[in-house]
């Protein structure tokens, strides 16, 4: 099994590669006139899927992306021929009006 095969089974989220249905979508950002080739997109579900994918792409000496609301103009959510650790879809707040702290998931957007 290699790398990503790994990472496809050690992580809750998706991960989207250049062969799969929806890599396109997966791959695109913000700004249309970015166009990079990451080796694959992982979708997070948690939290708990960023340190696999980190290793991953410690381990294969791979390039690493963090995208967060995926709008950066300058297309630092992106990668050509590496990972992309897509956290978009983690987007909960929570608000402790007694401890008076916001806790805010790295996908939220203004």
């Amino acid at each position: 099994m290699d790398a990503i095969d790994r990472l496809r089974s050690g992580v809750e989220g998706t991960v989207v590669g250049p062969a799969d249905p929806g890599y396109d979508d997966a791959r695109r950002v913000w700004n249309g006139m970015i166009e990079r080739q990451p080796v694959a997109v992982i979708r997070a579900a948690s939290v708990a899927d960023i340190a696999p994918t980190i290793a991953v792409a410690r381990e294969l000496g791979l390039p690493l992306a963090v995208r967060g609301g995926g709008h950066n103009v300058a297309g630092n959510g992106t990668v050509d021929g590496g990972l992309v650790l897509d956290l978009g879809g983690l987007t909960a707040v929570t608000v402790d009006p007694v401890g008076r702290t916001v806790t805010v998931a790295p996908g939220v957007t203004l």
